[in-house]
């Protein structure tokens, strides 16, 4: 496994220099070492320093390993049971699926397999894990594992209060309760996320053949992945947008790279005028 491999892994940049991804290796082994690895740099390298303080007891505490896991998991299992029929060989299947989940999720974007001949359920569980993303603190991309867990929590207790209106339900991650600003910055940014994923496809929509194509095109630049599906598949490019619609995907990459919020910031003219 050469060492450009072992870079894209780790900061989850997915390059690689030849035309098949890792699929050119062709090898179970690597498939599997990156698999980890790339699981391993999603997760919050705030994790990493308690393993090396030695307070192993709060690793496995923390709420949103669970959730990021648990996803890979059941990503991992729905598509396997869907593929099956496409799979003489359960090891490969495993194999494959495991690797491709352990990718999108982390929005590293290598490949071993095309899967964009994986039938329609299985390309909707990817979709997903484009946006999701891995866990807050990694060089992962997405929406982030956190911010996904904050909203279905705030949806379970609105749901609860249907019944109880007045009644007060706090919510809590890694066992510290959420304030309001919080809870109210996760909104503002999910709105201000969806805002400028609505903008950028329908931008790349003007050129994209089919909805497939634009949507996952400005999912995997917006999120940082790389191959997307349709025409911008795993064993496809870019290649047919014009200069124009390349820019604002560029953009959009430095938008979900950096952050939305502190990238608007240093753009914004306030921030350097002078105070008196």
């Amino acid at each position: 496994m050469k060492l450009h491999s072992c870079f894209g892994t780790a900061g989850t940049g997915g390059f690689s220099c030849k035309n098949t991804s890792i699929g050119f290796y062709n090898s179970a082994y690597i498939d599997y070492v990156i698999s980890i690895g790339m699981i391993a740099f999603g997760l919050n390298f705030n994790l990493f320093y308690l393993l090396i303080l030695g307070n192993i007891k709060q690793v496995f505490k923390s709420e949103e390993a669970r959730y990021y896991l648990s996803i890979i998991f059941i990503a991992t299992t729905l598509i396997c049971i869907n593929i099956r029929p496409f799979y003489s060989s359960i090891s490969r299947m495993i194999r494959d699926v495991f690797f491709t989940v352990s990718s999108i999720i982390t929005t590293t974007g290598f490949s071993t397999v095309d899967f964009d001949k994986w039938p329609t359920f299985s390309k909707t569980i990817l979709m997903f894990l484009m946006f999701c993303g891995a866990c807050a603190g990694s060089t992962a991309g997405g929406f982030k594992v956190s911010r996904l867990a904050i909203l279905i929590k705030k949806f379970v207790r609105e749901f609860k209060k249907i019944g109880h209106p007045n009644k007060v339900l706090n919510i809590q991650l890694e066992g510290k309760t959420l304030d309001k600003n919080v809870l109210e910055g996760v909104d503002s940014y999910f709105i201000l996320y969806s805002v400028i994923l609505f903008i950028l496809l329908l931008i790349t929509a003007w050129e994209s053949d089919t909805f497939i194509t634009a949507l996952s095109a400005v999912l995997a630049t917006f999120n940082n992945i790389g191959p997307g599906l349709g025409t911008v598949g795993p064993t496809s490019n870019f290649a047919s947008y014009s200069a124009f619609t390349k820019i604002v995907l560029s953009l959009g990459m430095l938008l979900g790279r950096l952050e939305i919020i502190p990238l608007l910031i240093l753009v914004s003219p306030r921030i350097y005028r002078k105070k008196d």
